[in-house]
């Protein structure tokens, strides 16, 4: 675990640790609450026995258990002894609908918001040049929006591919990958990352799953990014939280490479994980498929490819290099992974 999340984790866990052998009632189910259910299973073993929320806008079908806070008002499956968790800023309606039925802050109700953000209140309208367009309004309780909080990083806004000056053909928009992502697809590959593993991300954007992959496990990983601007943001993340990255040694914790991904080709030596979340058209990835392959016959070693939204899955069997051995769903956003070893 990288020592820049531990104050976040000591937070959240301060709270979860008192609720066992409690029933848990989450109370809102946005970003944040589907983190703290995530977070609270995956390092806990505690399971959200009740989820509020009173936005069905997103079409969630009528057999997934969410309640309406009427819960409050049913004596159901000892619903009054259960403890609530809340992790937005205060909400006097829910605070008080919370309160009127009886639960005590910080006693039988938690709000993990204001516990891990303490007087936060939002940030200030940001710079409208997207390159420099950090988040505005207010953080959500998650791994990454604490770096920016913390570190000043910028990690979690969106970037189009329109917007890119230089990577324009046959790269796709940058979109964020956390731990709550990552870990699940690790955990599914059976990967527990020894000294001489190492991971390499093919079009990494600001270097969010790659500092992932460090809290992981992975002790080395090493990423590429063409679009200078995004590039530019991956290693000034890096610096503020003071990770021992370069741009050119690959003896580093981190390596990163500012070029076509398709340029790639020696470095890739001293890697035996290769990580796609559909990052380029297929005339791109054919080529760093290829090179993968050479760089097995210069330096032959077991490795793995993880292909997220996996559109080109024909261009790896067809190398002759790798077969399929696994293939999944991960919940977040649906997406399909495939998982590739070689022969």
């Amino acid at each position: 675990m990288l020592k820049v999340f531990e104050n976040f984790r000591e937070k959240l866990d301060d709270i979860i640790v008192k609720c066992f052998g409690r029933r848990v009632i989450l109370y809102g189910y946005g970003y944040s609450e589907r983190f703290l259910e995530w977070y609270a299973e995956y390092y806990h073993s505690i399971k959200v026995d009740f989820i509020i929320t009173d936005d069905w806008s997103n079409g969630v079908p009528y057999n997934f258990p969410l309640f309406r806070d009427s819960l409050f008002e049913f004596n159901y499956m000892d619903v009054k002894d259960a403890v609530v968790w809340l992790a937005v800023p205060g909400d006097d309606v829910k605070i008080q609908k919370i309160e009127k039925h009886g639960y005590v802050k910080n006693k039988t109700y938690f709000n993990f918001f204001e516990i891990v953000y303490k007087n936060y209140i939002g940030m200030e309208e940001r710079e409208n040049v997207i390159f420099k367009k950090k988040k505005e309004g207010l953080y959500g309780v998650q791994f990454m929006e604490w770096l920016e909080y913390m570190f000043d990083c910028d990690f979690v806004t969106a970037i189009s591919s329109s917007n890119f000056k230089e990577a324009k053909n046959g790269c796709h928009s940058y979109r964020i990958s956390t731990q709550k992502e990552i870990f699940p697809i690790l955990d599914k590959c059976h990967c527990l990352p020894q000294e001489n593993d190492a991971i390499f991300d093919f079009g990494c954007g600001k270097g969010g799953a790659m500092v992932a992959f460090l809290d992981y496990g992975f002790s080395r990983v090493g990423g590429v990014e063409f679009e200078s601007s995004i590039y530019e943001i991956m290693i000034s993340n890096f610096a503020k939280l003071g990770l021992n990255y370069s741009e050119n040694e690959d003896n580093k914790e981190i390596l990163c490479l500012h070029r076509d991904a398709s340029l790639v080709t020696t470095e890739l030596d001293k890697y035996n994980w290769f990580y796609y979340f559909d990052p380029f058209a297929k005339d791109i990835f054919s080529k760093t498929i290829e090179n993968i392959c050479e760089s097995l016959k210069r330096n032959p070693r077991k490795a793995y490819i993880i292909s997220i939204n996996p559109k080109y899955y024909d261009v790896i069997l067809d190398s002759g290099c790798f077969v399929l051995t696994n293939q999944f769903c991960v919940s977040v956003r649906q997406k399909v992974v495939d998982v590739f070893v070689t022969k």
